[in-house]
């Protein structure tokens, strides 16, 4: 795209110690690395470290995301084969969707056109200009692929000129659909009113919004009793899109009725912190070692290693829970070592660490200060829903761990980040 940049998924370079592109009509291979990188919406900037690659090929411009049944070509490099990969298509729906990458729910388009894995990051064109970069499928259903369309891709380009990524802001509320009569009667709507129910409003938001209120515009958008706003081409789009499409900072009016009377509300557009971590992308978890008993922080990354089985709900339930603070965090024992010094205790897999000798936690930092500065000669943690207590020898848990770490092969009692 303009500016000497390659525009791809984030999936594509996460995680990656070295990237090389190559061109359609060469053979050389060319060092590249990531410039910006958005998870929320699973978008990436490359930068090529020899600009002569840039010399003989040229930018493709940036079109609007097409209507439905809009013919498309989606280009790239699908399992099966190394040469570039064309195929045809139509825009079959937009709607929003949850980007797999991130779980973040945004505008997506669903493409009739074969997309398998490898296609990922490829540009998808119309009119000779790119209108989405292919990123996710759907593996039951055949022929059902998606793209990041126009919207988002302009978002985090726009989002990048500051020289950071801040991604996607969030609604900061739930909502009901006010498609029954007697619903919208109860909450005093008139008969042209339309609009949907506010059922939860996060702390951030409490002093602007309040459950029961309806929601009846954004930005002088009304909003239908399902929750769609329709553009000036008249397709439908959830509300949601006008909000997420603001940039972390703006604001957005919203006309609410609440009790009967109508206000309106400057809501800021902000990014909410939760107790469980998103995805541990490009980084590796925090851990801590003390007896054999090995902590980490909650997060997507820990509870998709559940794989098919299902985490612990009191786990999962921190998903979408708010900080109370920017420090606090959920502190899990993910599995014990075995070892004589922790008999009795070596099933204990996945608890949250809920206190210390009574104390209760805030994060990983503060438990190590605990263990490591305590005077007291026993200690007493407590996990899970019914708070389980462990009680041990302080000092021959600190005792035990240098051995337990050799005999285990594990370099160090910490992660490196714990380490400064």
């Amino acid at each position: 795209i303009a500016g000497k940049r390659i525009l791809t998924t984030a999936h594509n370079v996460t995680d990656a110690t070295y990237i090389t592109v190559k061109k359609q009509t060469a053979d050389e291979k060319f060092n590249a690395k990531v410039l910006f990188i958005d998870h929320d919406c699973d978008l990436a900037l490359l930068a090529v470290e020899d600009e002569s690659f840039f010399e003989d090929i040229l930018p493709f411009e940036i079109g609007q995301t097409p209507l439905p049944q809009t013919p498309i070509i989606v280009a790239g490099f699908p399992i099966g084969g190394d040469a570039l990969s064309i195929t045809q298509g139509v825009v079959s729906r937009i709607e929003v969707q949850t980007y797999v990458h991130s779980w973040c729910s945004l505008l997506a388009a669903q493409l009739d056109a074969a997309i398998n894995p490898g296609n990922s990051g490829g540009p998808v064109f119309c009119d000779e200009r790119i209108v989405g970069i292919a990123f996710q499928g759907i593996s039951g259903g055949e022929g059902l692929g998606y793209m990041i369309p126009t919207e988002i891709i302009r978002h985090f380009l726009q989002d990048t000129e500051d020289g950071h990524v801040e991604g996607f802001g969030s609604v900061g509320f739930r909502f009901g659909n006010l498609e029954n009569p007697d619903t919208r009667r109860y909450l005093k709507m008139k008969a042209k009113q339309a609009g949907v129910r506010i059922t939860w409003v996060c702390k951030e938001n409490e002093p602007l919004l309040k459950p029961d209120d309806v929601l009846l515009a954004v930005d002088g958008i009304k909003v239908a009793n399902n929750g769609n706003v329709r553009l000036p081409n008249g397709e439908p789009r959830l509300f949601t899109t006008l909000i997420t499409q603001k940039q972390i900072g703006e604001t957005v009016e919203l006309n609410i009725l609440r009790d009967g009377k109508k206000i309106d509300v400057l809501l800021p557009v902000r990014k909410f912190q939760y107790l469980c971590k998103g995805y541990l992308y490009d980084s590796l978890p925090d851990y801590y070692i003390t007896g054999g008993f090995v902590f980490t922080t909650l997060s997507y990354s820990f509870l998709e290693e559940w794989g098919r089985n299902t985490p612990p709900p009191e786990l999962t339930e921190k998903m979408f829970e708010e900080k109370l603070n920017p420090e606090e965090e959920v502190v899990v024992l993910s599995l014990v070592l075995g070892d004589r010094v922790n008999v009795g205790y070596q099933g204990l897999i996945s608890y949250q660490l809920n206190a210390v000798n009574g104390r209760k936690i805030t994060n990983l930092k503060e438990f190590i200060s605990i263990i490591e500065n305590s005077k007291d000669e026993f200690i007493t943690m407590t996990f899970g829903a019914q708070n389980y207590p462990v009680t041990l020898d302080l000092a021959k848990l600190r005792a035990a761990t240098p051995d337990i770490l050799e005999r285990y092969r594990i370099p160090a009692d910490r992660s490196k980040a714990l380490q400064q």
